[in-house]
């Protein structure tokens, strides 16, 4: 079975997901229930840590059939959220990044450092023309990760996700493979 990992800094890394972290994701996904339940979906379907093993199973079956991969962001060697591609469109090739930290870790840049890692190995390594990030529309953080990293605001997706009991838009944010050499030239 293949691995992924990507050093980013002596303290922080992207690493495959092994079922035997399980336990950790769960934990810290339940200390953050509250925080993440106010824009992502599946927390209600994640109640015990089996749920989060099946979750590990499942993209790392995804990293293996070469359709997308999720990521621990580990700093100092704990698992602080997870980033990486929800999807992956060989055929257009299209990655469509999604992430998510401890909220006692935000507003340190780590979301933002992993994306930048996360875009570089896609181009550099993957060979993807085209990354895209959806944020709903109120979540300012998140929205402002990719307007830091010098993605394109391309439009607003009316109701674009049952969130619990209603409906959110979602900001739809791309940067093109042109767009990241000419930044990088």
């Amino acid at each position: 079975m293949t691995t992924f990992a990507l050093r980013i800094d002596e303290k922080l890394q992207l690493r495959q997901l092994q079922v035997s972290d399980a336990d950790e994701l769960f934990m810290l996904t339940e200390e953050n229930r509250d925080y993440l339940r106010k824009w992502l979906p599946w927390l209600d379907r994640t109640k015990k840590p089996i749920d989060t093993q099946n979750f590990i199973q499942s993209i790392r079956d995804q990293f293996n059939n070469t359709e997308g991969f999720v990521a621990a962001i580990e700093f100092e060697n704990h698992i602080i959220g997870v980033i990486g591609f929800n999807e992956i469109d060989w055929y257009n090739r299209i990655g469509y990044i999604g992430y998510w930290l401890a909220s006692s870790n935000q507003g340190k840049g780590i979301i933002t450092t992993s994306c930048q890692r996360i875009i570089n190995h896609s181009f550099t390594n993957l060979g993807l023309n085209r990354l895209v990030i959806t944020c709903a529309s109120e979540n300012k953080p998140s929205r402002a990760v990719p307007e830091r990293l010098g993605f394109k605001h391309e439009g607003t997706a009316r109701e674009a996700e049952w969130l619990y009991d209603h409906f959110v838009d979602h900001e739809i944010y791309a940067l093109l493979r042109c767009d990241w050499e000419q930044k990088a030239a």
